[in-house]
C-alpha cells in the first residue's frame, strides 16, 4: 500500500455505520483483530461543543516542555489525513500512516474471513474506525505516556465503544442543561470509571448535572474559573493574560483563546494530580510556545485576512466577539469566505448585531445545499465551484480598508487558508 492507496482508502470508506451493525460489535471485532492495542494506552477523553483542537494543541505543548511523550487523535477528518494523528504536536509520517492503516485493513481482511463473521455481509469499517485504530497503534508504537482522543459531533463517533476507558476527560465549550444528548454523553464517560473531569465554565443546572454524576462515580470534578482571568493585553498578534496570580502570554489571539488557555491550565494541574511531572514553568512556556493555523490566525496584517476553523453556532458569536474588540484597528468593513449553507446567513446575522457592514461573500459550492439554506440573501454573494476560484473571488478587489474572514470546517479553512497563502505568495 502506498501513502496514496492509504488516503483512498480511509476517503472512500463509508461516512456512516450500517444501521444494521451495533457500533460496539464493530470496535470489539477490530480490537480483538488488531491485538486489542487500545488496552496498553491510557488516555483522556477531550469533548464538548467548540475548541477541542485549540485545547489539544495547547495540552500538547504543555507535556513536550515537561518531556512527557503524547499522543493525539482528532476526530473530523483532515484534507491531509496524517493531521488526525500526531505524536507530540507532530503528524505521523507518510510511512508510518502507510503502516498503520495497511494494519487496520488487515484486520478487516481477517475479520471478512471468519466463518462465524456477525456481521451480515461484507465488513467495511468507516474512515473514523480505521483512524481511530491507526491512531491507537501510532500510540503504543511511539510508547505514548498520555494520549488525547478528541469525540465528534456526530453519532457516529467509534471511540465511544472503545472497551478501554479513559481515566480523565476534558469537557470544551458550553454544554446547555437542556442538550440532553451532550448530558448523557458526559455522564456515560463519569460512569465509566473515570478520576477526574475537568470543565469549561458551564450553566449552573448543566454543573450540577455533572458533579452529581461525579459524587456517585468517585471522579473529581474541577470547572475553570472566567472569573479569574485578567486580560492584559490584547492585539492581533497575541493575548497577554493572568489566571489565578500566574501571568501567560498566547501568540494567537481573541478573547476566547484565553477561555480555551484556562481550560488546558486546568488540564495540566489535573495530569499533576494523576502523576504526570507537569511544572508551572511547562505551563507558562507551552502556552507561550502555541501556534495555530487556522484557528482566529492572522494570515495577513495588510489586508488583514483571518483565518478560522469554526461551524458550531456558539463558536460563530465567539468569533464575532473578538473581531469586535479589534474594531479601532481593522475598522467595521468586512467580507466574507464560506462554505455555501447555513453558516452565511448566521454570520450575517451575527455581525450585522455587532454594527458590521458586510460587503460581499465568496462561497464555495457544496453538493447537497440549496438556495433555501442560505435563504434570501440580500448580500452580494458569489458561488464558485473550486477552493482555488473561490481564493481569489474573496481576493479581487480586496483593499486595506475592509477584513476578509474566512471560516468553515476543518476541511474547507485548511483549503482555503493554503490557496491564499499560494495566492499572496507566502
Amino acid at each position: 500500500m502506498t501513502y496514496h492507496n492509504a488516503v483512498k482508502y480511509v476517503k472512500n470508506a463509508p461516512n456512516l455505520t450500517p444501521k444494521n451493525n451495533a457500533v460496539a460489535d464493530r470496535i470489539n471485532a477490530l480490537s480483538r483483530a488488531l491485538g486489542n492495542p487500545q488496552r496498553h494506552i491510557k488516555y483522556v477523553r477531550l469533548a464538548g461543543s467548540n475548541g477541542k483542537t485549540i485545547c489539544a494543541q495547547m495540552t500538547t505543548s504543555i507535556l513536550n516542555e515537561a518531556n512527557i511523550s503524547s499522543g493525539c487523535f482528532s476526530m473530523p477528518i483532515h484534507e491531509e489525513i496524517r493531521d488526525n494523528i500526531r505524536i507530540n504536536g507532530e503528524p505521523i509520517s507518510m510511512d508510518e500512516a502507510v503502516e498503520y492503516i495497511s494494519a487496520v485493513r488487515e484486520a478487516v481482511a481477517k475479520i471478512n474471513s471468519e466463518e462465524d463473521n456477525i456481521f451480515e455481509g461484507h465488513f467495511a469499517p468507516t474512515a473514523h474506525e480505521i483512524l481511530l485504530f491507526a491512531a491507537i497503534l501510532a500510540f503504543n508504537a511511539h510508547k505514548c505516556s498520555v494520549c488525547i482522543i478528541e469525540s465528534d459531533h456526530t453519532g457516529e463517533d467509534p471511540s465511544r465503544a472503545l472497551a478501554a476507558s479513559p481515566f480523565a476527560a476534558i469537557i470544551c465549550g458550553i454544554i446547555p442543561s437542556n442538550n440532553k444528548k451532550e448530558i448523557s454523553k458526559i455522564r456515560s464517560y463519569i460512569s465509566r470509571g473515570m478520576r477526574e473531569i475537568v470543565a469549561a465554565p458551564q450553566d449552573e443546572k448543566a454543573f450540577s448535572i455533572i458533579q452529581e454524576t461525579c459524587a456517585s462515580a468517585g471522579c473529581r470534578p474541577t470547572q475553570a474559573n472566567v472569573s479569574s482571568v485578567n486580560i492584559t493585553r490584547l492585539a492581533l498578534g497575541g493575548t497577554d493574560f493572568t489566571y489565578k496570580d500566574n501571568a501567560y502570554s498566547l501568540q494567537v489571539c481573541g478573547k476566547f483563546q484565553t477561555a480555551n488557555a484556562i481550560i488546558a491550565i486546568e488540564g495540566a494541574n489535573m495530569l499533576r494530580r494523576c502523576g504526570y511531572k507537569i511544572e508551572q514553568e511547562h505551563i507558562t512556556r507551552g502556552l507561550a510556545n502555541v501556534k495555530a493555523p487556522g484557528k482566529f490566525e492572522i494570515i495577513s496584517a495588510f489586508p488583514t485576512i483571518i483565518a478560522d476553523s469554526t461551524y458550531a453556532p456558539v463558536a460563530i458569536e465567539a468569533i464575532c466577539d473578538s473581531l469586535s474588540d479589534f474594531k479601532e484597528i481593522t475598522g467595521t468593513r468586512i467580507r466574507l469566505c464560506l462554505p455555501d449553507g447555513e453558516l452565511i446567513p448566521q454570520y450575517i446575522s451575527a455581525l450585522r448585531e455587532r454594527g458590521y457592514e458586510i460587503g460581499k461573500i465568496s462561497a464555495l459550492i457544496v453538493e447537497g445545499v440549496g438556495e433555501e439554506e442560505h435563504g434570501e440573501c440580500d448580500v452580494p454573494l458569489t458561488l464558485s465551484k473550486t477552493h482555488k476560484l473561490t481564493a481569489k473571488d474573496a481576493l479581487s478587489g480586496l483593499d486595506g480598508d475592509c477584513m476578509l474572514l474566512i471560516s468553515g470546517p476543518n476541511n474547507f479553512t485548511e483549503a482555503l487558508r493554503r490557496q491564499l497563502l499560494s495566492i499572496l505568495g507566502f
